[in-house]
């Protein structure tokens, strides 16, 4: 049988809940035709969909005005557009929950650990994985691990230019490409690549990493709410039934849980 569609998670390195997911897709992707993980910023997705926001707010509001000057009625917002939005939050204010996955034992101290990476608010370990990927392909996955685990199971710090120094070395890149790395994280091509994942996140609705989005060989995305969700199979037959036939979908998830 064939697998299930392709995956895509938009992941922060610094988030708990987006290292539990990484590890649990990593474990199970013989279950995924691909899984791609794409580096994001979790508090840049909070600015840029909180903009959005403001932008549809401003654009209604304009609207009414243009309207008022019409005299023409005024039309209520519907609730599925605001639904859709979400509700505005400033983003310090929002708390991150740890989300329970069977499949993957959850950080150790994981608070501690992730209040101190938000208080450096540093992008530096995003940057750093975005320009793995782009100049050592091979060593992306390898990369994303070994800073996730030098983070949360060590409990290292990753938030500093030689921080990613080290981690490179410890890579096996050669010192002068790895210095240059360094050197070049905040380069405008650099940060241009991870502002195009945040944004990418944002258009498929989501509010902070991690996002799971599925693929199917019909070009269809569909977004899936929890890593939870992924391995339910009522929940994922539901979900891709809605755009193919029920009977193929339970025979793809039945043989890919055997």
């Amino acid at each position: 049988m064939a697998p299930l569609p392709r995956v895509k998670c938009y992941f922060d390195v610094v988030c708990p809940n987006s290292w539990i997911t990484v590890q649990a897709l990593t474990s199970h992707s013989s279950l995924f035709e691909r899984v791609d993980f794409e580096p994001v910023c979790d508090f840049k997705i909070g600015i840029l969909h909180n903009a959005q926001i403001w932008n549809q707010r401003r654009q209604v509001h304009n609207s009414r005005l243009w309207k008022s000057k019409k005299e023409v009625p005024e039309s209520v917002e519907s609730e599925e557009t605001l639904s859709e939005l979400g509700i505005l939050q400033k983003i310090d204010e929002r708390g991150k929950k740890l989300i329970g996955c069977e499949r993957v034992e959850p950080p150790m101290d994981w608070r501690n650990t992730y209040k101190s990476a938000v208080s450096r608010g540093s992008v530096i370990p995003q940057l750093f994985l975005t320009s793995i990927r782009e100049r050592y392909p091979d060593l992306y996955q390898t990369a994303i691990h070994h800073l996730g685990n030098r983070l949360w199971n060590q409990r290292l710090p990753v938030h500093y230019g030689c921080h990613m120094s080290t981690v490179s070395r410890e890579l096996g890149i050669p010192f002068k490409n790895a210095e240059d790395i360094v050197a070049r994280l905040s380069s405008p091509e650099n940060r241009s690549l991870l502002h195009k994942n945040c944004k990418e996140a944002v258009d498929f609705k989501l509010t902070e990493a991690p996002g799971l989005i599925l693929t199917t060989d019909d070009g269809d995305t569909i977004k899936v709410d929890t890593i939870n969700d992924i391995f339910d199979d009522s929940i994922m037959i539901s979900k891709l039934s809605s755009i193919s036939p029920t009977t193929r979908i339970e025979q793809k998830m039945s043989a890919n849980r055997l």
